[in-house]
């Protein structure tokens, strides 16, 4: 028998006491405001103490290291958080986690060298991606603690990692007027956080092997494990998702490669300044979506298909109505608040903001609709989505760039947002009307209870 039909064959496992709905939402919506703000924070301090080129550099080490940070990571987060069977230990995705990781880095060097020539940023994008790569690391943590129902220590390490991620890209643009030893200064910070938090509280949620001293605090059970069979149907089950996470990654820096073609970085600091509204929306609907995912695979394998619904359905408003509220800020202060958070340079870019800020609007819509089909295990349903996605985003802005600037690229934004939404709802009521052999296998099991205590 295969590792993966062994897995699949899997007897569910009985949901392990936790938090509340309620309180990894407060726990994970608190620690994913506090980490936008401070990341909102870092765009402020390049700004400030630095200038748009610097921000632009910035914003091209995220734009080529996310999409492949994106890809090798699978999304094994989401791949524990709906493990109902729990079919790997945690080893296994640490250790998989670890391989494509360092894959991911080689690739971000050599995209790096192929993209510019300039010593200078070629260091400050592989400084990111150093950054992003130890980030991807405390991710498999945060899945450890997803799975628990304990969002209570992502939310502590989120709000841990943005003070210092702000503390730690000031002092070190401030000494040097360099954004390459800020962003170096920041690397090793996360790096610091990894090792004496999220390792450490991790611990606490893994079995004890028998050689336990008390003063490794459970850090043995942390070893990664490689088991080439196992981690290689672990990689098959969840490279769709990681295809679909690069393809969401590549559809939201798709207008800033545009730009930077096009315009320099000068303008794509500018434009990825505004962009950060889009980022922002979509950290606090990713809190929703994080809190809910586990017990909203627990009611779909649970054929429990109307609460799956309901509880859907008030995420999706939820989100609407925070774009929304989003919008009509920037509508009538935007120049106003550009001016006092980046600068005179940035305020007449206030039209620009406001078709960003509504784009991410729709977007966020869009992710919780998407979170669903994720909930539903209907990984490879996403794909196709998120081709077309990507395709219109980049038709959009092959033709609104070149004519309209940074206005076609925000434009380009909220057409792609859009196309996400209609299509997550397609898919989405596909899913609900034809469930998957998933569906049943929890709801059956008199000893699978649900402890997350009411739906919001």
């Amino acid at each position: 028998m295969s590792a993966y039909k062994e897995i699949l064959q899997a007897p569910p496992i009985v949901q392990s006491s936790g938090l509340s709905l309620q309180r990894n939402f407060a726990w994970s919506f608190a620690g994913n405001v506090v980490y936008a703000l401070c990341q909102w924070g870092m765009i402020i301090v390049l700004a400030k103490l630095g200038n748009p080129f610097m921000v632009g550099q910035f914003s091209l080490g995220l734009a080529l290291s996310t999409p492949v940070l994106m890809l090798t990571n699978l999304q094994l987060r989401v791949v524990q958080a709906t493990d109902v069977r729990r079919g790997y230990v945690f080893g296994e995705y640490l250790g998989l986690r670890l391989v494509t990781t360092a894959i991911a880095f080689a690739t971000i060097a050599g995209i790096a060298c192929a993209v510019t020539h300039e010593p200078n940023t070629i260091m400050v994008v592989l400084a990111v991606g150093a950054a992003k790569s130890t980030e991807s690391i405390s991710d498999i943590f945060y899945g450890l603690f997803q799975l628990n129902n304990h969002l209570d220590q992502t939310g502590m390490s989120m709000m841990l990692k943005g003070l210092v991620s702000v503390a730690a890209l000031t002092m070190g643009l401030y000494l040097t007027r360099d954004v390459l030893w800020g962003v170096i200064a920041l690397a090793m910070a996360w790096v610091a956080l990894l090792l004496s938090f999220d390792a450490r509280r991790g611990g606490r949620f893994l079995p004890l092997s028998a050689e336990r001293h008390p003063w490794l605090d459970g850090l043995e059970a942390l070893r990664p494990k490689f088991d080439l069979q196992r981690q290689a149907a672990l990689a098959r089950l969840a490279f769709p998702l990681g295809i679909v996470m690069a393809l969401v990654s590549l559809n939201l820096n798709m207008p800033r490669y545009f730009v930077h073609s096009a315009m320099g970085e000068t303008e794509l600091g500018v434009f990825s300044t505004m962009a950060y509204a889009m980022v922002a929306i979509a950290t606090v609907v990713d809190a929703m979506a994080h809190a809910a995912t586990p017990k909203l695979a627990r009611l779909y394998a649970g054929n429990r298909l109307p609460e799956f619904r309901a509880l859907l359905l008030k995420l999706v408003v939820l989100g609407f109505l925070i774009g929304l509220l989003a919008t009509a800020v920037i509508l009538l202060g935007g120049e106003t608040l550009l001016r006092l958070l980046y600068g005179a340079e940035y305020a007449g870019y206030a039209s620009v903001f406001a078709w960003l800020t509504a784009g991410a609007g729709i977007s966020a819509v869009a992710s919780l609709l998407t979170n669903g089909i994720t909930s539903a295990k209907r990984f490879r349903a996403q794909v196709p989505m998120f081709f077309m996605v990507v395709g219109s985003n980049a038709l959009a802005c092959s033709l609104l760039v070149p004519r309209l600037g940074l206005t076609g690229a925000a434009l380009a934004v909220l057409l792609a947002s859009s196309v996400h939404m209609l299509m997550a709802v397609a898919i989405l009521s596909y899913v609900l009307f034809r469930p998957s052999k998933e569906a049943g296998v929890v709801g059956s099991d008199p000893a699978y209870s649900d402890s997350w205590g009411s739906s919001l």
